[in-house]
């Protein structure tokens, strides 16, 4: 008797603790899915494993085991019925259940045992961070867009006036029938004020500077391939480049791209640089056009990279041109030469020639008066400028037209590379004499000593002294000079030549509103 009640014992015992093990282990179960859950879904390889495993511990369990490992069988089957049931309630979708009923209502046969719905592996697809953006950029977009604008900033450069150029002439001759401009950089855009009435602006560098760049660019795609535009140029962004490298080819089949190349960035090492080196020769098959502001780039690309030239176009800058004030005879008669500088304080403008100018001729009759700010680099110029008793350093300017031009003799330009900077077109357009550094397209501009003064190399400061020096003691010829200049501006440079090239570029112009004015 005594051995018939330790027998009892120890099988209530034993069914006890297997009970207290299963509980346990399926509480613990339930608390490692919870956490480790993501795992599986976003790895099926993971889950197929685990799938695996079970059905090997599954083999090894038989009903015909012993009392503990039927316990055991108990157990296993119990987290199986656990795990279809979390699949059944969690993960699977109510049309599919609803799917199987109805299949099991027409053959009785037809509906998955719940051993084989836990082996079905499940791909977690992960929602989209740029889902809602994209709704809410498309309400930015507005519609009826025929063309879009992608530029980094509109701040007071040269490439961001081109960008208004386009579009003025696009919306004030009624050739576009909606224009969007897109920054794409996390910047202010002071000159956003310049573009005409009725042109979208989104500052989506601002409004998106959260999301990665690959979330910038699935965005950005998203909405120029759903909108298809007619036209999309990019001037200078580099999150443009990169969606016309990606995505060009795509692209190009409903839209005309295009892409605005001055010239080259050059590294202190003197390596070329810059986004036609980075990404024109990846993405120029899927352009309709290269434009550029001057000749000269275009044929260094042309002999570079073999481009075909019926690609690439010239568009000259317009500019206003004020009523010439009468300066000349002052200047003339003058005994002083007061120089004016303006420009970006970065490294391409090479304001550290300017200084080694003006401390060449500091015991000359001349005062350097010096306007600009840093765009892209640091201003470690102004005080080497307060150092140099004949520079007089005032800061930012808004456009050469905001300062008292009629106050100064002559412009002097000092920058290692360029395209044709507009700049020069308004310095000349103001009756001031130039005298500039003979690269990118400046020559297309400047002829030495019929519209201006060329310096070469860009860095001789003894050349930039002796031409100084030379325009001084011959000064009663600068009037000379500034009317041919300025003839040559009014020729080639109007508004009305620039809007005739829009007009003529192929695929540019909306041919509705071009056929309307004929």
């Amino acid at each position: 008797m005594l051995i018939s009640e330790a027998h009892n014992f120890k099988r209530t015992l034993l069914r006890s603790l297997s009970r207290i093990i299963y509980f346990l282990a399926r509480y613990i179960y339930k608390l490692l899915k919870v956490i480790l859950n993501p795992l599986p879904r976003s790895h099926p390889r993971i889950h197929q494993f685990g799938v695996s495993v079970r059905d090997a511990f599954k083999e090894l369990i038989r009903p015909t085991a012993s009392n503990a490992t039927t316990t055991l069988a108990v157990f296993l089957n119990g987290m199986r019925e656990v795990i279809s049931e979390e699949k059944m309630k969690n993960e699977i979708p109510e049309w599919l259940i609803t799917e199987w009923r109805e299949m099991h209502a027409i053959e009785p046969q037809l509906f998955p045992e719940k051993w084989l719905i836990s082996t079905i592996p499940f791909y977690h697809v992960p929602d989209s961070r740029v889902g809602d953006h994209y709704v809410e950029l498309c309400k930015l977009y507005g519609e009826d867009i025929s063309h879009v604008f992608l530029v980094p900033w509109l701040k007071r450069g040269g490439a961001d006036l081109v960008a208004i150029n386009y579009v003025c002439a696009l919306m004030n001759n009624k050739l576009s029938r909606g224009s969007v401009v897109i920054t794409t950089l996390d910047a202010d855009s002071p000159w956003a004020e310049r573009l005409p009435k009725g042109v979208r602006f989104i500052e989506f560098g601002k409004i998106y500077s959260h999301l990665s760049p690959d979330e910038q660019e699935m965005l950005l795609i998203k909405v120029l391939l759903q909108m298809a535009p007619k036209v999309i140029h990019n001037i200078n962004s580099d999150l443009a480049y990169r969606v016309f490298v990606k995505h060009g080819k795509a692209l190009s089949t409903i839209s005309n791209l295009y892409a605005c190349s001055f010239c080259e960035d050059v590294t202190p090492e003197g390596k070329y640089a810059g986004y036609p080196f980075m990404y024109l020769p990846r993405c120029f098959d899927y352009l309709k056009a290269v434009l550029s502001d001057n000749q000269t780039f275009l044929k260094k690309l042309e002999g570079i990279y073999a481009f075909e030239r019926q690609k690439m176009h010239v568009h000259y800058q317009p500019i206003d041109m004020p009523v010439q004030q009468e300066t000349e005879n002052s200047r003339i008669k003058k005994e002083h030469l007061d120089i004016l500088w303006a420009g970006r304080l970065d490294r391409q403008k090479r304001p550290d020639i300017l200084i080694g100018i003006a401390e060449k001729c500091r015991d000359l009759p001349f005062t350097f008066h010096v306007f600009g700010s840093p765009v892209i680099d640091t201003n470690i110029y102004a005080d080497a400028f307060t150092k140099l008793h004949n520079i007089n350093y005032y800061g930012a300017f808004n456009g050469l037209s905001s300062l008292p031009t009629d106050k100064f003799d002559l412009f002097l330009y000092t920058s290692q590379w360029d395209g044709l900077p507009n700049v020069l077109l308004e310095a000349v357009s103001l009756g001031l004499p130039v005298i500039a550094s003979n690269v990118g397209g400046i020559a297309e501009l400047i002829t030495h000593r019929e519209t201006g003064f060329l310096v070469d190399p860009y860095d001789d400061v003894n050349a930039y002294a002796d031409c100084l020096q030379g325009i001084f003691a011959e000064r009663e010829g600068l009037p000379v000079i500034v009317k041919n200049a300025r003839a040559f501006v009014d020729q080639r440079h109007s508004w009305r030549k620039f809007t005739e090239d829009v007009k003529n570029l192929s695929g540019y112009a909306c041919e509705r509103h071009r056929s309307d004015e004929r």
